[in-house]
């Protein structure tokens, strides 16, 4: 978990969570990858907000994924999920004595099921996210990947961010900059290619830029490898996939200060 450093600071902590796991087999994913098959977790945020309260960015996955038994099947053909007893973020914050009616608000980076898994699981709470990305949610086109049985109520609020104006380093990377809470505390960009829609989030008074899956894990970002054909033909877009990894590459190696993680880091 990292705390709150001084009393101005908009976030006061920001803490990970895993809700759930899977399995890839990174060399006939990766040309010259160190490794071969590895499971990651799958990531979730909570961070807490001095003014907004209590924010999750992503949900992880939840047995919602599992009520279309067909659609689930299907997912898993090119997902090697592993899904156990409590790999959802209602049970891990219950388990730590915190009110899970606390979550106030979720930065969704996109609608795959690792993601969004959790929605049906929490009581309360607004999304937040581009209007690309809410936009798939809204239509739940099944191929964008997503299962329609971990999609929220129609009623849930659902709020697009909106231009982010102020000075930010991010500006020398991405075309648009987003403001999702609207005071400069968690900022959005365009991650497209491994999905139509993906936005990634940076926390700036943490120099944390989550980056969704626009890549499997960091290390990817420093060594020397490259997708292969197989990798890239899972995308939805490969060109895009290539341009928001080269990007992000670019990111770290230019700001290694900033501590860019994955959905499976």
């Amino acid at each position: 978990m990292f705390g709150v450093k001084n009393m101005k600071e908009k976030i006061i902590t920001l803490k990970k969570y895993t809700c759930g796991k899977e399995r890839f087999e990174f060399d006939e994913l990766f040309v010259n990858s160190p490794c071969k098959s590895e499971t990651l977790p799958i990531n979730v945020y909570r961070l807490e907000h001095r003014k907004y309260g209590n924010i999750l960015i992503n949900t992880g996955c939840s047995k919602a994924m599992k009520k279309n038994a067909a659609a689930y099947a299907k997912y898993r053909e090119k997902h090697n999920i592993a899904l156990e007893k409590g790999d959802n973020i209602v049970s891990q914050l219950k388990e730590e004595g915190f009110d899970p009616l606390l979550i106030k608000k979720v930065l969704l980076s996109h609608t795959e099921p690792e993601c969004c898994g959790g929605l049906t699981v929490l009581p309360k709470y607004e999304i937040i996210s581009t209007a690309q990305v809410l936009t798939v949610m809204i239509m739940a086109l099944p191929e964008e990947g997503v299962i329609k049985s971990t999609m929220p109520n129609p009623a849930v609020e659902k709020k697009a961010a909106g231009l982010y104006n102020g000075e930010t380093v991010l500006r020398n990377y991405f075309k648009w900059v987003f403001d999702a809470l609207g005071d400069g505390s968690v900022l959005c960009v365009d991650l497209s290619g491994h999905c139509k829609s993906m936005t990634g989030f940076f926390i700036p008074e943490r120099n944390f830029f989550f980056a969704a899956d626009a890549a499997p894990d960091i290390r990817f970002l420093s060594e020397n490898v490259l997708p292969t054909e197989k990798m890239l033909s899972m995308q939805y877009d490969p060109n895009d996939y290539i341009s928001s990894l080269i990007t992000l590459k670019h990111l770290h190696r230019d700001h290694p200060d900033i501590n860019i993680e994955f959905l499976h880091s």
